[in-house]
């Protein structure tokens, strides 16, 4: 335990130094031609200003004309000075019409970004036009685009499509059952031994065992997930060349979302082979418990957390506190029902209610610290994503977040009616028969609870749309 504090104070320490801007998703906030312009004469380039830094291999600009699509254009340069904004040579003449520009960019957490403007041509281009000078009518050569009027563009597949937010389920049901398996073994057991009962004399062969493959199991779900969510972030930003190798190289290698991936992948097979060493009596639970730790932090780092508009630091630390809360909540409960519950009640009929009683005691009061810990970075991530209340309800974003709090309301309810009602009542079979199906229907709520959470990361969040 000594180990994984250090563990945290490294990594507290590393967060706390993460720079507080250029993390953010990237929005427009320049243009020439502006939105809704209309131009005397043809531009001979495009020029879009993003509020960060762009990587050109992830931009795209297309050119949409009144005779239809005119193609991606090529060429696409960033200034030394301003790597945030984006030149595009048209190399053709425009003639009089109206034009769409159509562009996608890739914020730092993975995220694509696409949006759409418009402009209209009067006459064709002049000669001796500099490149980006265009003239409006009563205008400057370079006008402000109002963030709002950014068209959002749904291209097809996106962070939001169904075969996405399943891969991301799997990944949080992986980590649930591996931080799970952690408290669990970590926490709960020591809990039953110091206290001294019946589940600790009678559970104390086997159980250390069957709870590291329900945590191996759990980190097979987790890497599964792994190859399925590279692909999927590749097909969202590259479209029919998601499979380029220089693509996918240059998406892990490029992006703060490829990073974590990376990290996912060999802690994935590091908790693997921990999980595998401790079911061969070989030991390896504290290689586990560092893993299982750094796992939870990575989801902040392709997330919404390393992209927030403010206190990035301290939204990364907190979403990994908040998924090391829920996990050593309802991942614990999982292996509780799986191994704990499972096996007492495999015991002679007599020992089955003072053990399934012993885990339960040993549970409540971790399940009660985890859940509040939750509960608390849960609210402090929607204060930093959200700018006002009316956010909850005029916000896509908002409306799916309230959602997820009215389904986990019947998990928090279902565990109050648990701990109130039915553990006072253990003690004898019936008690325990009991305790295991509410704690099945807790469990299946909270597996919806994941899925919610699986759409909700893929939204934008209020004050990103905003740009603020």
């Amino acid at each position: 335990m000594a180990g994984l504090r250090r563990t945290l104070l490294l990594a507290v320490s590393v967060l706390v130094s993460l720079p507080g801007s250029a993390l953010a998703h990237p929005f427009l906030r320049r243009s020439v031609p502006k939105a809704s312009d209309t131009l005397a004469v043809a531009p001979i380039e495009l020029r879009l200003v993003f509020s960060e830094p762009i990587e050109l291999r992830f931009a795209k600009i297309e050119l949409v004309g009144p005779g239809g699509t005119l193609g991606f254009l090529t060429g696409l340069a960033t200034e030394p000075d301003s790597l945030g904004t984006v030149a595009a040579p048209v190399g053709r003449v425009l003639g009089p019409g109206g034009y769409t520009v159509r562009w996608q960019a890739a914020g730092d957490d993975g995220h694509v970004i696409r949006g759409e403007y418009g402009f209209v041509v009067l006459g064709t281009q002049g000669g001796g036009e500099a490149a980006g000078q265009v003239v409006t009518p009563g205008a400057g050569p370079v006008h402000e685009v109002q963030h709002p009027t950014t068209a959002p563009v749904n291209a097809g597949f996106d962070a939001s499509s169904p075969l996405f937010v399943a891969l991301r389920w799997l990944m949080y049901l992986g980590l649930l059952g591996i931080i799970g398996a952690i408290v669990f073994q970590g926490v709960v057991l020591p809990l039953v031994r110091r206290r001294g009962g019946e589940a600790s004399r009678l559970l104390a062969g086997d159980i250390q065992p069957r709870v590291a493959r329900v945590g191996r199991a759990a980190t097979v779900i987790f890497l599964v997930s792994v190859p399925g969510r590279l692909f999927a972030q590749s097909l969202s930003m590259h479209g029919p060349e998601s499979l380029d190798p220089s693509l996918l190289f240059g998406m892990v290698a490029h992006t703060m979302w490829g990073w974590s991936w990376l990290a996912q992948l060999v802690l994935g097979v590091w908790t693997y082979a921990s999980f595998r060493r401790v079911t061969r009596g070989k030991g390896g639970w504290g290689f586990t418990r560092a893993g299982a730790l750094l796992l939870a932090f990575t989801p902040a780092f392709a997330g919404h957390a390393i992209a927030a508009e403010r206190w990035i630091p301290f939204a990364v630390l907190s979403d990994g506190i908040h998924v090391l809360g829920a996990s050593g909540w309802l991942g614990t409960l999982a292996v509780l029902l799986l191994v704990g519950l499972t096996g007492a009640l495999r015991l002679p009929e007599a020992d089955r209610g003072p053990v399934a009683a012993d885990l339960v005691n040993a549970f409540s009061p971790v399940a009660l610290v985890f859940a509040g810990t939750a509960a608390a970075t849960g609210a402090f991530s929607a204060l930093v994503h959200t700018g006002r209340i009316a956010d909850l309800w005029q916000t896509s974003y908002g409306q799916v977040l309230l959602l997820k709090l009215g389904v986990l309301s019947v998990v928090a309810g279902t565990g109050a009616f648990n701990w109130r009602k039915v553990r006072p009542a253990l003690g004898d079979e019936i008690g325990a028969r009991r305790i295991r199906r509410s704690a099945t229907v807790e469990l299946v709520v909270a597996v919806i609870v994941l899925l919610v959470t699986a759409v909700l990361v893929a939204l934008p969040t209020p004050l990103g749309a905003r740009g603020s």
